[in-house]
C-alpha cells in the first residue's frame, strides 16, 4: 500500500527513484517510518522501534525485504507509466 501509494504522488517514489534503485538503506529506512506512523507498530513488543526490529533481522532476511520491496516498487512504476 505505501509503494502504490507514494509512487503516484508527484514528490513520492516515482520522482526520486526514477532511473535510479533504491539502496538497501533507503529501503529499510522508509519501512521504519512507515511502520512508526501507520500506527501499527506497538511501542511495547520486542523491539522498542522498528529500525531496531529490522536491524534484528538476519542479513538475509533483509536482503530479502529489500529484494521485494524494488519488485514491487518496479511494477508500480510500470503500472503508472502505462496508465
Amino acid at each position: 500500500m505505501l509503494l502504490e501509494r507514494s509512487a503516484g504522488e508527484p514528490e513520492g517514489f516515482r520522482a526520486y527513484f526514477s532511473g535510479r534503485e533504491p539502496r538497501d538503506e533507503e529501503i529499510l529506512g522508509i519501512l521504519a517510518v512507515n511502520t512508526m506512523t501507520s500506527g501499527e507498530f506497538h511501542m511495547g513488543d520486542s523491539f522498542p522501534t522498528p529500525l531496531e526490529a529490522l536491524a534484528a533481522l538476519s542479513g538475509s532476511s533483509r536482503a530479502e525485504i529489500c529484494k521485494q520491496f524494488r519488485r514491487e516498487l518496479k511494477t508500480c512504476l510500470r503500472e503508472l507509466t502505462a496508465v
